[in-house]
């Protein structure tokens, strides 16, 4: 039988590349092992000891990108495969719609390679996400704008709950005896499924960052007005007098 020694807490200590462990003092300051000791600065308390790759995420990102025009098409081409309808239009002209919205969505992520301002705000908007999700620190410029991206992220959480409904209520609207109409189903289920589960893993992220916001501590950013009419009771009470406001409408005419 080997005998194994018992771990000391010193070998999980970060060390240098020489091997030597850092002291408690160097621990306190933040130094960084992966670089020399004549070259380290104290990294901010909070914050990661190596920052991301912020190409690698903006590479990631610009091919994840192409995942929102596969979700359009594979919802639209579905939905208008099982019930020849869409965005209330029926025939040619949905699928003229559709056509048109398609282009759109291909064109978007097209433009953001040529046109600086666009390029500027995907790559800010790719580090939010990063941030988000890998629960890491985007830098001093952008950490306010991930705390109100987490915050609204929940407000939104409501839409989870109906994300099970909205392909029941497609198939429930199919003409099955189209030839297309079965593989047509298959499609809408995976495609709303895909996206119920990036809704889960958003909302997931967000509630951690509220919970251990990276960084150091900072003060709420303001709530514009509008906001809370997003989610929760007000946005319910919309909803319910968008209903009553239909109910009346139909009886009185």
């Amino acid at each position: 039988m080997t005998v194994r020694p018992l771990s000391s807490p010193l070998d999980r200590r970060p060390t240098w590349p020489s091997g030597d462990p850092l002291t408690d003092s160097e621990l306190d300051v933040g130094l960084r092992p992966d670089l020399s000791p004549s070259s380290q600065v104290p990294v901010e308390p909070g914050a990661p000891a190596l920052p991301p790759d912020w190409d690698a995420v903006e590479r990631r990102g610009r091919r994840a990108g192409l995942l929102l025009p596969t979700l359009v098409i594979a919802l639209g081409s579905s939905r208008v495969l099982l019930t020849g309808d869409y965005a209330g239009l029926h025939g040619a002209a949905a699928r003229w719609l559709l056509a048109a919205v398609v282009v759109l969505v291909l064109a978007a992520p097209l433009a953001a390679e040529v046109v600086p301002w666009l390029r500027a705000r995907r790559t800010t908007a790719l580090r939010m996400e990063h941030a988000l999700r890998a629960h890491a620190d985007p830098g001093l410029e952008l950490r306010t704008r991930v705390d109100v991206l987490a915050r609204r992220t929940m407000r939104l959480r409501w839409m989870g709950r109906l994300l099970p409904v909205l392909p029941l209520s497609v198939l429930l609207q199919a003409e099955w005896d189209r030839p297309s109409a079965l593989p047509a189903a298959v499609v809408l289920v995976v495609a709303y499924a895909a996206l119920a589960r990036w809704h889960h893993r958003q909302v997931a992220a967000a509630s951690r960052w509220l919970a251990e916001p990276v960084g150091p501590p900072r003060a709420a950013p303001p709530v514009p007005w509008w906001e809370p009419w997003i989610g929760g009771r007000r946005l319910l009470g919309l909803a319910a007098a968008y209903v009553v406001l239909v109910v009346v409408l139909t009886l009185g005419f």
